[in-house]
């Protein structure tokens, strides 16, 4: 077989399987049915990155996405800059979206606007979630960071708890008490508190708890002893008076940041949770990318070898470190969550470097990581094409069968995502 013709049938093949999706932002379809929707839905949440970067003013993407204007002011804003950031796989994928369900594979006028924005206000009614995750897509679940109340038609629950580790002052170590139910008069019986909540929300079909502090640190988490945790726990607490806006600057907490993480890490062992990290690009624009780099995490997988660490988005653009990573340690793998929208071109590249690299069972191939459900398909398009050509390369190259292709479209769509999430 060709390898164009191998390419084609291999995203047939997964185009027919069913499939876990493991990394979504998902509102419950209720919530979706009440948000004001038009084309600049399509174009909201990561397509800003492109945008801002390509030149538009931030002010006026916050009034692209924002209601209030109608779509024919909202295309003037978008005009400048959509032909520059076609190409992108963001627009990629909201344009793949945008044909499969509202017909249209262009905009071209404010006019294409009105017309797409009325399509999509009219989709937008019950059913619209099996519509697109069960139909078109055939995702058998999500895991989705939203929360425990994400409706388990559709989801499967993984938390945040990067804000139990970022308490630098009493509000928030109240925010945290009132959310989990902890007391936070010591760092012991917070911790216990901490530990006692995820037990419950386990119970309740919690799958996994996500670190996202790329976003504000770098990825080292040194072993912090209890006293000097405390110590900075207690100046949390003790020096929360009047009206200080913050305690202790960001860096100050750090030690017991670290700590706080190495005790989650280890409850998420202990109730057979998976402990996720945000590696690589962060979302947005003016991001630290050093901050995000997976192997400043090596202390961890080396330090608690029985929990199941996912490193999500393969740490792009540190695919070769995140890939590493999992060839070293049992009990890591790379999740492609995210990276076929950011460069289709790189994930490729990723792919047909960690078939080399790792056992068939350390990546997992797909996640939308989206707050508009749409556009959940248009990235799964992309992830069915570019999954078929690294592999079919590798066909090629003669590093694989077309068997062996096969399987490991399997294990990337279905089989790992389930193994690492202990899924039924």
């Amino acid at each position: 077989m060709s390898r164009d013709a191998l390419k084609q049938s291999l995203i047939d093949e997964m185009s027919e399987m069913d499939i876990v999706d493991t990394h979504e932002h998902l509102p419950n379809e209720s919530e979706r049915l009440e948000q004001p929707v038009d084309f600049a839905t399509l174009f909201s949440h990561y397509s800003r990155s492109d945008l801002v970067a390509a030149g538009m003013p931030e002010r006026d993407y916050d009034r692209l996405v924002a209601p209030g204007l109608s779509p024919s002011e909202k295309w003037k804003l978008l005009a400048p800059y959509y032909d520059l950031t076609f190409s992108g796989g963001y627009s990629r994928a909201a344009h793949l979206a945008m044909e499969r369900f509202y017909g249209m594979s262009r905009l071209g006028s404010a006019a294409d606007a009105e017309e797409l924005s009325e399509r999509i206000q009219e989709a937008n009614e019950p059913g619209l979630y099996r519509r697109v995750l069960k139909d078109a897509c055939r995702i058998t679940t999500a895991l989705n960071f939203t929360g425990m109340d994400a409706d388990r038609e559709f989801f499967t629950p993984v938390l945040f708890v990067t804000p139990f580790a970022e308490v630098a002052s009493l509000a928030s170590l109240r925010a945290v008490e009132a959310e989990t139910g902890t007391s936070g008069t010591s760092l012991s019986r917070y911790l216990d508190g901490l530990g006692s909540y995820l037990a419950r929300q386990q119970k309740q079909g919690l799958k996994g708890i996500k670190f996202l502090f790329a976003y504000s640190r770098d990825l080292r988490f040194d072993p912090v002893d209890v006293a000097t945790a405390e110590r900075v726990f207690n100046r949390v607490a003790d020096e929360s008076c009047g009206l200080r806006p913050s305690v202790l600057g960001y860096e100050e907490t750090r030690p017991l940041q670290d700590h706080i993480v190495h005790r989650l890490t280890e409850i998420a062992g202990d109730l057979g949770l998976t402990a996720v990290f945000h590696t690589g690009i962060q979302a947005g624009n003016y991001n630290d990318l050093d901050n995000a780099r997976p192997t400043l995490l090596w202390n961890m997988f080396q330090r608690f070898p029985k929990v199941r660490f996912n490193l999500l988005h393969g740490g792009l653009p540190f695919v070769d470190e995140a890939g590493m990573l999992a060839k070293y340690f049992p009990n890591v793998t790379v999740d492609m969550a995210w990276m076929h929208a950011i460069s289709p071109e790189i994930s490729i590249r990723a792919l047909r470097d960690w078939v080399d690299l790792v056992p068939r069972n350390k990546v997992l191939g797909f996640g939308g990581d989206y707050q508009v459900v749409e556009k959940v398909y248009g990235h799964l398009v992309l992830a069915r094409e570019n999954i078929a050509g690294a592999l079919a390369d590798k066909v090629e190259q003669g590093a694989i069968t077309e068997k062996d292709a096969g399987a490991w479209a399997r294990a990337l769509l279905w089989e790992n995502p389930r193994a690492v999430y202990a899924l039924d």
